[in-house]
């Protein structure tokens, strides 16, 4: 942080990281009791002097436990899915040759 940067309570600075800029707004408004333009002010000057880091990729997953849950669950169905389609396509391949006739899990008695 840069000398003149203006310093932000510890509860704005933590609203900030939420992408929750209004409530950071009114918070700081509330603090020190300015209006909210000033505080509007004091908080543009804050982020064009500190811009926010936006996580990617496996950032993403390890910071939102719901998003990893998602993640799981299709992974774990995919898994699922590919188990049904290779157990049903296994059950329809053998066929057995009977004279001319063939004939799929059928037993000819003759």
């Amino acid at each position: 942080m840069l000398a003149n940067a203006p310093r932000l309570p510890e509860d704005v600075m933590l609203v900030l990281q939420q992408d929750r800029r209004a409530d950071a707004i009114e918070l700081l408004q509330e603090h020190q009791g300015i209006s909210a333009q000033e505080a509007e002010e004091q908080i543009n000057r804050y982020l064009e002097e500190n811009p926010p880091i936006r996580l990617r990729g496996a950032g993403v997953v390890a910071f939102s436990k719901l998003n990893a849950l998602i993640w799981l669950g299709l992974i774990v169905i995919m898994v699922l899915t590919y188990l049904l389609l290779a157990g049903l396509g296994s059950a329809a391949t053998p066929t057995k040759k009977a004279g001319n006739l063939a004939v799929t899990g059928l037993e000819l008695s003759a």
